[in-house]
Formats: C-alpha cells, structure tokens, sequence
C-alpha cells in the first residue's frame, strides 16, 4: 500500500465518520444516507484497488487511472458548482420577494396608524 492509499483510506474513513454523525442528529434522508455511505465505500474501494479502473481508462483512452480520476472528479466538481451558484441565485431571488412583502406590510400598516 502506498503513502497516497493509505492517506485516501483515512480520508475516506473520515468522511464516513462524518456522515455518521450526521446520520445520528437525523440531518440525513435514508437516500441521502445510502448515496454517502456509497460514494465513500466507493472511494474506499477505488483508493485500495485502482486496478479495477484500468479496463475504463483503456476505452477512453487515458494513459494512467490517475488521470481518468482527475478528470471525473474536475467534471463532478463543476457540476457542483454551477449547480450551487444557481440554486443561491433562487434562494437570494425567493429572499428578496419575502423581504419586499414584509416591506410592503409594514409601510401599508404604518399608513394606517
């Protein structure tokens, strides 16, 4: 096992202990749960035995595993990204709609007075 093995495994083991916690407090859904638990068994399995990737690196034409990791976790990361700017953008635009009606009460209830 390699120093970069072992550092993924702890750090996989980590975020499993994370979820956990999480789980325990019940800020997770059963589906949320199970896609965690997966990602992170996932990576455990991944990080010990990248072999297993070989077959796929072959078909899309990447020269190492490494490489073919980068490149999912890069496009995952985007995903994300873009994904969670837009969803930011409909919570400011729902939050400043809730402000304008509370604004609006209170001049309406002020003009009453």
């Amino acid at each position: 096992m390699s120093l970069f093995q072992l550092i993924a495994l702890l750090f996989a083991l980590f975020m499993l202990y994370v979820v956990n916690i999480h789980r325990r407090k019940l800020r997770l859904s059963r589906i949320e749960q199970a896609g965690w638990y997966s990602l992170w068994v996932g990576f455990v399995i991944i990080a010990l035995f990248p072999n297993l990737l070989l077959g796929i690196t072959d078909l899309v034409s990447f020269s190492r595993v490494f490489d073919l990791l980068i490149v999912a976790a890069l496009m995952i990361l985007t995903t994300l990204v873009v994904t969670n700017y837009f969803l930011q953008r409909e919570n400011n635009r729902k939050l400043e709609e809730i402000v304008r009606q509370f604004a609006l009460k209170d001049a309406g209830d002020a003009a009453k007075k």
